[in-house]
């Protein structure tokens, strides 16, 4: 109780020290920015009107329903049309706007929160800079204008706005692959008349003059890269004033958390007083401050444990040293077992996938080649049990990814553990952070804890290490199957599956701990799922010809020798399914083609199987909802 009355009382102060700039701080901005020539006299006095909330002097005998609005992004929800000069959105217009609760304004609870603590103190130093920045596009956006709103506007601005008003986008074409230090150097150099606005409005007190963040990121040629425009600059430059602005508020948040971290079990008492200690003026605590302090947090140093072993493709794959995955594998395997439980990896092989007969890989026979592949996985043992785990490789990115981790949790699943591996990153709050953290974490996680870290206040994301990446859903487990191992096969499963398959010679003839590896690598939801690694298993539309033709392929793996099947004369209506299996049973054939149950993923294909009637109707006993129809195998 002592404690929560501490963070209360401390909370308040936070509150009550981002207080509204008294008028005399206002006049002396405006003052500076004349000085600056960024805003005439004309410009100044309009800027402090809107400050004292004073009637604008822009609209002086003009019919305010006839002027032209512009559009500007509310709570990060959706436009709101304003009139030019009126960009502070009233307190009354944000409960109205955050009580809508249709699409695009639901979901904003945070961001309307954050909106109403800045309304608050207005005037601040952002709904300056807002007022100045959104009156100069208007201007610029109907610069040719004759218009009484444009007319007055001009007389607004000084010499030093002229790059902003005339501005043009430069584009740097930057390859991570071969980009160079004297490259670097030359785009710091190209940037620098664009710092200029980081500089002038420093000096107006826009920013704290020690302030150098902006400075410091850029003057890091790495950083600089894409399209460059004094737009852009000066845009940058009001998220990181507003965030300035809003950052009493949003290190409330964060302590409000550390305490509910604690309740939660992640840090102790000793832990969340260094981490308060650790806060620095206008920073917000990264992963390193928080994590650090966590006694189940494996951290991984990019210097040491990443960047050895890391090996980023462009355009080809499959490249990444067997030495340096297994050398990975081994360091990560390693620093879990000395920080939080006993953990043996042992006989790490990487194996990789043969082309096909082409000599192409399916990422090479795309129309324009694919932007990630699967060709290298790797098997291991973990105290004695087999795990496989396939690289997911991605144009660009780091093959060490969370993904390509998921034997982890998968150990953990088999040891009915209740907590998951999470792989962490720091939260960019700013936008001006490293783009390549010193530090990442191997976080060892409850679901309480894992939902508390999942917040926009500590960390944006936080990714499980299971299959799912963006744009890549293959054998995925979502955020909220981490820790229900019901909605997927679990081991006991997976393996009593694979006997009874093969006791009815199901699956070739292989090792039965690597096909059970296999199978749990792909995370199945269901036994039909498991059963694509049977070749007599496949794909295919469901009409006579396309049917025919896969159940031929299929026929063949399974006879190891030519068959053709023939089909005479079928009704014009008559079912494929039914028709094949007529056909099989003529021509003396022990199998019948099974339609497997629907997945949606497949879309305009069905899953088929030929099975032996016995091995179907195991099968069926095993899992009665397996196939398709009642009709299917008949």
């Amino acid at each position: 109780m002592r404690y929560l009355l501490f963070v209360l009382l401390f909370v308040s102060q936070i509150t009550t020290s981002a207080q509204q700039l008294p008028p005399s701080t206002v006049a002396d901005m405006a003052r500076k920015l004349g000085q600056l020539e960024i805003l005439t006299p004309a410009g100044q006095e309009e800027l402090v009107r809107f400050a004292e909330g004073q009637p604008l002097q822009l609209y002086q005998g003009l019919d305010k329903t006839q002027v032209p609005t512009q559009a500007v992004f509310v709570a990060g929800a959706d436009f709101l049309d304003i009139l030019p000069g009126q960009t502070r959105i009233p307190p009354a217009m944000l409960d109205s706007l955050a009580a809508i609760r249709q699409y695009p304004w639901s979901g904003h609870d945070k961001e309307f929160a954050e909106a109403r603590f800045l309304s608050a103190q207005f005037p601040g130093r952002h709904d300056l800079f807002d007022f100045l920045v959104y009156s100069a596009d208007y201007f610029r956006s109907n610069y040719d204008s004759s218009d009484t709103v444009t007319t007055r506007l001009r007389n607004w601005f000084g010499p030093a706005m002229a790059p902003y008003l005339e501005d043009s986008t430069v584009e740097l074409a930057v390859n991570d692959q071969t980009d160079t230090p004297a490259a670097q150097q030359e785009r710091v150099a190209i940037y620098a008349p664009y710092l200029r606005w980081a500089d002038l409005f420093r000096q107006a007190g826009f920013l704290p003059e020690t302030d150098s963040v902006i400075n410091v990121y850029y003057h890091n040629g790495k950083n600089i890269y894409g399209s460059v425009s004094h737009t852009n600059a000066l845009r940058d430059l009001g998220k990181y004033i507003t965030y300035l602005d809003k950052y009493p508020y949003l290190k409330q948040q964060q302590l409000l958390l550390l305490d509910t971290l604690q309740q939660a079990g992640l840090i102790d008492d000793a832990g969340k007083q260094q981490v308060i200690a650790r806060y620095k003026p206008y920073t917000l605590l990264s992963s390193d401050d928080i994590l650090s302090a966590c006694k189940t947090a494996v951290p991984l140093y990019t210097a040491t444990d990443i960047q050895p072993y890391d090996l980023i493709p462009q355009h080809t794959y499959g490249q990444i040293p067997v030495a340096a995955i297994r050398a990975l594998y081994q360091r990560v395997t390693d620093k879990v077992s000395r920080q939080l439980f006993p953990l043996t990896a042992t006989d790490i092989r990487v194996q990789k996938a043969a082309p096909g007969a082409n000599g192409l890989y399916p990422y090479q026979e795309e129309l324009s080649l694919g932007r990630s592949a699967k060709i290298l996985s790797a098997t291991l043992q973990l105290n004695g049990r087999l795990y496989r785990e396939t690289i997911d490789e991605k144009e660009f990115e780091s093959w060490i990814r969370p993904e390509n981790l998921q034997f982890l949790n998968h150990y953990l699943e088999d040891q009915h553990d209740l907590r998951r591996f999470y792989y962490i990153t720091p939260n960019r709050f700013t936008g001006y952070e490293p783009l390549q953290p010193d530090t990442v974490y191997l976080a060892l996680l409850n679901q309480r804890q894992a939902e508390l870290l999942q917040s926009p206040y500590l960390f944006d994301r936080i990714e499980g290490c299971y299959n799912g990446s963006p744009g890549d859903y293959d054998y995925a487990v979502y955020p909220h199957q981490y820790f229900d191992t019901t909605s997927r096969l679990n081991k006991v499963q997976i393996d009593a599956f694979v006997a009874l398959c093969q006791k009815h010679s199901l699956f070739p003839q292989q090792d039965t701990a690597l096909l059970q590896a296999s199978i749990r690598e792909q995370n199945p939801v269901a036994y039909e799922d498991a059963l694509t690694f049977s070749p007599a298993c496949f794909n295919s539309a469901a009409d006579l010809q396309s049917l025919v033709s896969r159940t031929e392929t299929a026929l063949r793996e399974l006879h190891t020798r030519q068959f053709r099947l023939t089909v005479t004369n079928p009704p014009e209506k008559a079912d494929a399914l039914s028709v094949v299996n007529g056909a099989l049973g003529k021509q003396g054939s022990p199998f019948r083609l099974y339609q497997l149950a629907y997945r949606e993923d497949l879309y305009r294909y069905q899953r088929y199987i030929l099975l032996k009637p016995a091995a179907a109707a195991a099968l069926k006993k095993l899992s009665p909802g397996i196939f398709a129809g009642a009709d299917s195998g008949r």
